[in-house]
């Protein structure tokens, strides 16, 4: 396991917005082909229960739609497993979506990114990013975890919990909340012509 990459397994989850597409791509720990519940295998949680891949990636995302817009929506949730012989990852399973977001909020939100800073159990720094993310507040300043609105803190907890397998790069688990960024995306700006 190479440590601050994403080995051994990861999983990629594309969603879109009103003005293109978007990914978000979080490590887990090793993926195993026997499923438990559903059909895309599981893995072995932080508090050493096996977990099923299809229901924690379910869970995440019945947490995480409430941090997009109903004209957003995630589409495709996609595991990827590294190949030791091969040296590179493959796709190992797939889920078509179809889950809209949930959030109440509105405008702005082209182009508005925001960023959960996390850290995990070894120190080292996790980011969970929101793209054409409705953005309230009239400054973008850096927001503590004492400031975190019920979803952000939900779907924090949910990447933190030791009954998953989300895992920070240095292969350990996700755990403390540090900061919360929003930002105006340039490259996105660029990609919605708006520059």
């Amino acid at each position: 396991m190479t440590e601050y990459n994403l080995q051994p397994s990861y999983i990629r989850l594309d969603y879109h917005s009103a003005y293109g597409p978007h990914s978000q791509t979080i490590q887990t720990r090793q993926w195993l082909p026997t499923s438990i519940t559903g059909n895309m295998g599981s893995y072995v949680a932080w508090n050493s229960v096996p977990i099923d891949a299809e229901a924690m990636i379910d869970a995440f995302v019945l947490v995480a739609k409430k941090m997009l817009l109903p004209t957003s929506q995630y589409d495709l949730a996609t595991i990827w497993n590294w190949d030791s012989g091969a040296g590179r990852f493959f796709p190992v399973s797939t889920k078509s979506l179809g889950v809209v977001g949930t959030s109440g909020t509105g405008s702005p939100n082209k182009s508005i990114s925001f960023t959960i800073n996390l850290r995990s159990t070894g120190g080292q720094n996790m980011k969970l990013v929101f793209l054409d993310y409705c953005h309230t507040g009239l400054e973008f300043n850096k927001i503590g975890a004492g400031a975190f609105s019920a979803d952000q803190l939900a779907i924090a907890n949910e990447v933190g919990d030791i009954n998953n397998a989300w895992s920070a790069r240095d292969n350990t688990r996700p755990d403390a909340i540090i900061s919360g960024t929003f930002d105006i995306n340039d490259a996105l700006r660029k990609q919605y012509r708006m520059v």
